[in-house]
């Protein structure tokens, strides 16, 4: 057992309108979105070989994409920049950092996620659980916040970022559930369309899992990508999406569960499956998570922890352990464990690797109502 050392995540509370929420996020995690810019600047210069300027430039061409798809995204990302006093397209950086690492014809794919959903009669409390592993460059390991974001124009939400982002894995007051896997198709080539971490915040906008489907499968897609969706009537379905008009797939529940990785399972895919191809533990991260949810008919939340922390194939395993054989820059590693139960709107969530890490509990935006704030959680990382 790794000794451990108790450390922070940001809490970031936000309210308002969209201008307004947008410029308490950047004052109030002013320090995390700095971070995050010098990690994505030395990212994108290891990984693709651009400057942060190229970065800016090639930002920037999706600003007119997402204003038509969503303009009050872009007012929410320019009082991000305003209240942590950077530009807007440094913001935009960020929140098309896999856009734009395509863009530049990288092909280096850093290890990722792995995640579930499971109906309410395979779990004891009898309700919806989405979850998943977030798995990332370990940069992130400084700059994941808890974002919780209260509302007058759509339903409160609660999301796991990187500083910065707008989006990625949460729940919302409505009863809906998002997690969300990397994938890697043919058609990935840079195209100028909605990003993927826009529509994982329209998805975190929408009233019910088919909402939220209906938007991702209905935009003009940028990039390929993975989406679980559950809400508090039991139903789950995944959205498998490449950036083509035919380029989606939904995957129902079997047995009660879903369960993805980082590859395509639909075996109708149009092109070819590049993450299956270059990072072939995705399909042993699959098998194992899988074998894990199936061992048993009912799950308790302690037993999904368990499956969570599972380290079959050891260092790229379902819990994620840095690869001490990779370049510094390209080591990856399990950020945090989330299970979120959506009928209750309770999120568990394991700041680090779920093997070490002590669960807490969240239920924030997505049950009441609060005033802005910078608090902290705890977080539990290996030294």
């Amino acid at each position: 057992m790794h000794r451990t050392s108790g450390i922070t995540f940001p809490v970031v509370r936000v309210a308002g309108p969209p201008a307004e929420r947008g410029s308490q996020y950047g004052a109030l995690a002013r320090d995390q979105i700095h971070r995050s810019i010098a990690a994505y600047e030395r990212v994108f210069q290891h990984y693709a070989g651009w400057d942060w300027a190229t970065v800016r430039r090639h930002a920037a061409r999706f600003t007119k994409t997402i204003d038509d798809f969503a303009p009050a995204l872009i007012a929410e990302m320019r009082g991000i920049a305003a209240g942590a006093g950077v530009d807007l397209e440094e913001i935009l950086a960020l929140n098309t950092r896999s856009e734009i690492m395509f863009a530049a014809g990288d092909t280096g794919i850093p290890h990722e996620c792995t995640s579930f959903a499971l109906q309410p009669h395979r779990t004891t409390t009898g309700t919806m659980i989405v979850a998943q592993n977030w798995d990332w460059l370990l940069h992130a390991q400084e700059t994941a916040t808890v974002l919780e974001v209260t509302r007058d124009d759509g339903p409160s939400f609660v999301t796991l970022v990187e500083a910065g982002l707008l989006a990625k894995v949460g729940m919302n007051e409505a009863g809906l559930g998002l997690c969300t896997n990397t994938l890697v198709s043919d058609g990935d080539e840079g195209r100028i369309g909605v990003p993927y971490h826009v529509l994982l915040r329209t998805a975190l906008d929408s009233e019910s899992a088919r909402d939220a489907a209906e938007v991702i499968a209905s935009a003009e897609r940028a990039l390929s990508a993975n989406y679980l969706l559950a809400d508090d009537t039991g139903f789950a379905v995944d959205l498998e999406t490449a950036p083509r008009p035919d380029g989606v797939r939904r995957l129902s529940p079997g047995n009660g569960q879903i369960t993805h990785a980082n590859h395509f399972r639909a075996t109708d895919l149009t092109g070819e499956d590049l993450y299956a191809k270059r990072k072939p533990h995705t399909l042993d991260r699959l098998r194992n998570i899988t074998s894990g949810l199936s061992s048993s008919g009912v799950l308790s939340v302690d037993d999904m922890k368990q499956v969570l922390a599972d380290h079959v194939d050891h260092p790229s395993s379902v819990c994620q352990h840095p690869n001490e054989a990779l370049h510094p820059r390209e080591r990856t590693a399990t950020i945090a464990g989330i299970i979120m139960d959506v009928t209750d709107r309770t999120m568990h969530l394991a700041a680090g690797r779920p093997c070490v890490a002590r669960w807490e509990t969240v239920k924030g935006a997505v049950s009441h109502r609060q005033p802005p704030l910078l608090g902290t959680f705890e977080r539990n990382r290996p030294e």
